[in-house]
């Protein structure tokens, strides 16, 4: 067990740490921050997708997640890459991707997320599928610089408050 501990660093680890109890709290204090850190973002894609179920058509079909269709690129030697946080079909034709966000901290992720989505709304109108960025956040009231170049580029951006624009934007479809 000794030998166990000297080869994983514990032992060393235990000369370091004055406080044992601290330091097992400040880990366990972080891991549960981890695990909160998306669970707002997860609520809100529930809500967005709830919302658009309630507002598009019956014959429109919402698919959460859909292993079948992205316009991401796959990751090398992973052939499904990321979904969508959801696929619209008409039939069995794509006709419209959504990603959803909530932000409550401003930062560097909002800003890349903003930029990803420009290239994916080429990529989108390249497929001929429509693609609808829901985002929103109290993030948003500090950084609008960020979301005001990607409403320059993307063709449709909404807040949950928007959100039934949808029906306009599925009306052409």
């Amino acid at each position: 067990m000794v030998e166990l501990c000297n080869k994983t660093g514990i032992l060393s680890l235990f000369d370091e740490i004055k406080d044992l109890y601290d330091y097992l709290l400040g880990i366990e204090v972080g891991l549960d921050s981890n695990t909160r850190k998306n669970r707002s973002g997860k609520i809100f894609e529930k809500m967005c997708q709830e919302k658009i179920k309630r507002l598009i058509n019956p014959y429109f079909m919402v698919v959460n997640n859909d292993q079948n269709f992205s316009l991401y690129k796959p990751f090398s030697g992973n052939q499904k890459g990321k979904t969508h946080d959801f696929v619209v079909y008409k039939g069995n034709t794509p006709i419209l991707i959504v990603e959803c966000n909530f932000y409550n901290v401003g930062g560097s992720k909002p800003i890349s997320i903003a930029e990803s989505y420009i290239e994916l709304q080429k990529a989108a109108k390249e497929k001929n599928v429509i693609f609808l960025w829901i985002t929103d956040g109290p993030a948003w009231h500090k950084m609008k610089d960020p979301l005001l170049r990607a409403m320059k580029k993307i063709d449709y951006i909404v807040n949950y408050k928007m959100l039934s624009l949808i029906k306009k934007i599925l009306k052409n479809s």
